[in-house]
């Protein structure tokens, strides 16, 4: 697997993401990484990544999965902030058809599956010191190295 290339195609992919209702949205930003302080530029995914099992195969050729939390900040969390718990609905599922609609990241890995994390969405998700409101998701890909 090439991660800079798979980095990039996720990056892609997730800034693509875009819904009309209950309010027009698109997502404004993707980070490698958490970023040090609050995150201003919103909606916006945080990806991070677990490398959670390998199996080694025949000559050079290793399988394994990978898995990526993914994250998507949707605003800044506020007492009764109804909308942005509803765009962050609206968005999970708009992500969940992205990926479903390119399942290998574009060529980078030989298939993937994002699923929601325990909770989902809405739910709220701390970073550089400040609540969001947002969902919680991983996504795992199946990898081959030569």
């Amino acid at each position: 697997m090439n991660i800079d290339q798979f980095i990039a195609n996720l990056q892609t992919l997730q800034n693509s993401i875009n819904i009309v209702a209950p309010h027009p949205t698109s997502v404004k930003r993707s980070y490698w990484g958490a970023p040090s302080a609050a995150i201003s530029d919103m909606p916006a995914f945080i990806n991070t990544l677990s490398d959670t099992e390998r199996a080694l195969g025949m000559g050079t050729r290793m399988e394994g999965r990978v898995r990526v939390t993914v994250q998507l900040l949707v605003a800044r969390a506020t007492t009764e902030d109804e909308r942005s718990s509803r765009l962050a609905t609206s968005l999970w599922f708009a992500a969940k058809q992205a990926f479903d609609n390119d399942r290998t990241i574009g060529g980078t890995v030989l298939f993937s599956t994002l699923q929601g994390a325990s909770t989902t969405v809405p739910v709220l998700l701390q970073h550089g010191g400040q609540a969001y409101i947002g969902f919680d998701a991983y996504l795992d890909a199946m990898v081959i190295t030569q």
